[in-house]
């Protein structure tokens, strides 16, 4: 009760004083809130940008030059999906193909590109905009495995095929050389009967511009089923699903045996490369994890002044009192009481003013309760721990000598 008496007493008696280490108090807790808040924006915004900033790829040909028409090992395909790195995969499958009974090794011309996909934006000779179909059907068949199929309109009229009708072909896989070449071979798949539901016109009049058939990813894969040619994807593309892990995606394409690409290599139909669009991100993500780092390197600094603050206010605003702890002690107050009295005086105003402080950082930044708690611990433990370094020091005085020199 003495002490609590007295420390009542002493705040009351040192309006000013007290004021001040409240008034202190409340500045470092508030300065030490908007830093972490900056912290916390900073992280925030790297995370959002994982988001904002999308990273696509694809893989390609080793020298770069070509992500269409390649040669995908399936299996390749497969694993980078079981990384669970990616999302909204588009993928094709092409094969040649031919009217029943048209096609012999001396009558490569009567081929024609049948391509299997799960999205038209593998195409660039035309749009779903170009697309027609007949009722009951949209481009969400592409996302299906049903034995459906687009024409190219051109086609149609050369064939006399109208929509809605059953349409044959004979299914041909080409051939490659060891290098991905493409070699004039063709090993037959089988009948393929599917119904055509939609046409589209090509923007091009090129006859190899464009696919004369189109069908969806998982029927044309059906198709290699039961027999023992070994199919391959034409083209891959895709979009990481967080920017933030490029480089575990990096790492995980290099152990599953994806190379960067090297414009010196050659051409070659191999999809053996991924080429990532990445430059944007990682620009805009180096800044920010510069700011982050710089900012988390200087935390402890940081606190070590808040310590020294701690240190350098209590020293000067109690060297002013030793006058009055000189009496204290003279009265019969040990040294040890009158230094539990001071320090629990320092720590009531500066309690108060790290909550006037963290109050007042509500109306000027958003901080997470738990963040704001623990600032305001770290802040009492290091400023009163310059605190008690001040006061031990203070609390050395000779007696005699305070109260020789008052009078």
């Amino acid at each position: 009760m003495f002490a609590i008496s007295t420390i009542k007493r002493n705040i009351s008696r040192h309006k000013k004083k007290s004021f001040l280490s409240i008034l202190i108090s409340c500045m470092i807790v508030l300065f030490l809130l908007l830093y972490i808040s900056n912290i916390e924006k900073n992280q925030l915004q790297l995370i959002k940008l994982g988001k904002t900033i999308p990273i696509t790829g694809s893989i390609c040909n080793i020298d770069g030059s070509q992500d269409v028409g390649l040669q995908i090992d399936l299996e390749m395909l497969g694993k980078i999906r079981d990384t669970g790195l990616i999302k909204d995969e588009v993928t094709a499958i092409e094969i040649c193909a031919a009217m029943p009974n048209t096609y012999d090794e001396s009558a490569l011309g009567c081929l024609f590109r049948f391509a299997g996909t799960n999205s038209f934006s593998i195409f660039s000779s035309f749009t779903p905009q170009d697309v027609s179909y007949i009722d009951g059907y949209d481009e969400s068949f592409l996302k299906e495995s049903e034995p459906v199929c687009i024409v190219r309109d051109r086609f149609m009229e050369e064939e006399n095929i109208n929509l809605g009708d059953e349409l044959e072909v004979e299914a041909y896989a080409q051939k490659y050389d060891k290098e991905g070449g493409l070699i004039d071979d063709f090993e037959k798949i089988g009948l393929v009967k599917m119904k055509v539901i939609g046409s589209f016109k090509s923007k091009t009049h090129l006859r190899n511009e464009a696919p004369y058939i189109i069908s969806p990813i998982g029927f044309v894969e059906s198709i290699y089923k039961g027999t023992n040619v070994k199919s391959y994807a034409s083209a891959a593309r895709f979009t990481l699903k967080d920017s933030l892990k490029v480089n575990e995606f990096k790492s995980e394409m290099q152990k599953i045996g994806f190379s960067s690409t090297n414009i010196q290599a050659g051409f070659s139909r191999l999809g053996e490369a991924l080429t990532l669009n990445d430059e944007t991100f990682i620009m805009s993500a180096t800044q920010l994890t510069k700011s982050l780092n710089m900012l988390k390197k200087l935390e402890p600094l940081i606190f070590i002044i808040v310590a020294a603050i701690g240190f350098i206010s209590s020293y000067l605003l109690m060297q002013s009192r030793q006058n009055e702890f000189a009496i204290m002690r003279s009265l019969g107050t040990s040294k040890k009481k009158c230094f539990q009295i001071i320090f629990l005086e320092s720590m009531i105003l500066v309690l108060l003013g790290s909550i006037v402080g963290a109050c007042v950082s509500g109306f000027i930044v958003s901080v997470k309760i738990k963040t704001m708690a623990s600032i305001l611990a770290a802040f009492l433990i290091f400023y009163m721990l310059g605190t008690t370094v001040a006061l031990l020091l203070l609390n050395r005085f000779s007696v005699m000598a305070i109260l020789s020199k008052t009078d």
